[in-house]
């Protein structure tokens, strides 16, 4: 079931902290829940159970409220409302034009992007097409081109040819031209580069979570992103890392395959040139390109962003 886009409240109080914590030695008390948690025995089954009873209770009760359950829209929120709002209670949001400024926003058409980088040569992800394991086995869809003739396959749709986050590492001398068409994102990063993302109309991410937070920064182009919760976890096939097997969870023939996917919780989002959107670390998602489009990941935060260096990847 989708869920709708409620706003936040109009009085910033309403995303401050009203009740100062008054708990002894809390700072102590907060090291010791970072702390290694032991390992379960192999066939603990009840304690999974457990953890998946906790989970599903605390869901129906975020239901009982609009504000609680609902994944909330806002316009220039500080950095101080998104820390207490949603980045330490690790709550999505979507920020709606919050980059609406960037020169990149109107300039980064593909003709634009093929001229200014020219034939300077770049790392994609190619071969995707027909391969369902082209994100867990990144480095065997590794390719180099100019980046002329990336455009030019971009330009043709589908999700064959894609220049990723993963690419980034690669691709910082070849697209650092392009630096001069963004802006800062002070309220909350600091000002390390982000992680492009280009691609053609119908370039798809499946169905995963992060091992940090990410905040996505929509530039041309449009995506679909569907959200969904981490209570919704032991519904979508998870086995392999971070990915789901569903794949799609629109997919009919993934849903007959895997039929406790179909009434997860989740939220469906159209990001537009502008907007920013928030993924909390172990939220669920896929993303859909509606047309040709440019975008960045974020992880640069101006607060801890830590998860991946203990996470038990089996």
């Amino acid at each position: 079931m989708s869920k709708t886009l409620p706003s936040l409240p109009t009085q910033a109080d309403d995303m401050r902290m009203q009740m100062a914590l008054r708990q002894i030695d809390f700072g102590a008390a907060a090291t010791r829940a970072m702390a290694p948690v032991p390992a379960m025995a192999p066939n603990d089954a009840l304690a999974l159970r457990r953890q998946d009873w906790l989970m599903e209770v605390q869901e129906r009760q975020r239901a009982l409220s609009p504000y609680a359950s609902g994944l909330l829209t806002a316009e220039n929120l500080s950095g101080e409302d998104f820390l207490h709002g949603f980045y330490a209670p690790g709550r999505p949001v979507l920020i709606k034009s919050a980059i609406a400024h960037w020169p990149a926003l109107t300039r980064w058409t593909p003709d634009y992007l093929a001229k200014t980088v020219g034939d300077a040569m770049i790392e994609y992800q190619g071969g995707r097409t027909g391969a369902q394991d082209y994100e867990l086995k990144k480095e065997k869809h590794r390719r180099r081109a100019p980046f002329r003739q990336f455009i030019a396959l971009a330009r043709k749709g589908g999700n064959d040819a894609y220049l990723t986050a993963s690419n980034s590492a690669a691709n910082g001398p070849a697209l650092r031209v392009l630096e001069a068409d963004m802006g800062p994102i002070d309220a909350y990063l600091t000002r390390a580069p982000g992680m492009l993302w280009i691609g053609g109309e119908g370039a798809f991410t499946p169905l995963h979570f992060d091992l940090t937070n990410n905040l996505l920064a929509q530039v041309t182009g449009t995506k679909r992103v569907i959200l969904i919760p981490p209570s919704q976890t032991r519904r979508l096939a998870h086995r392999s890392h971070v990915f789901s097997d569903l794949c799609d969870i629109t997919d009919e023939a993934r849903l007959t395959l895997h039929p406790q996917a179909r009434d997860v919780l989740r939220y469906e989002v159209l990001l537009s040139p502008g907007d920013l959107l928030f993924i909390p670390i172990g939220w669920w998602h896929q993303v859909r390109s509606d047309s040709f489009s440019t975008m960045l990941t974020h992880t640069n935060f101006h607060w801890p962003n830590v998860g991946h260096e203990s996470y038990p990847a089996g």
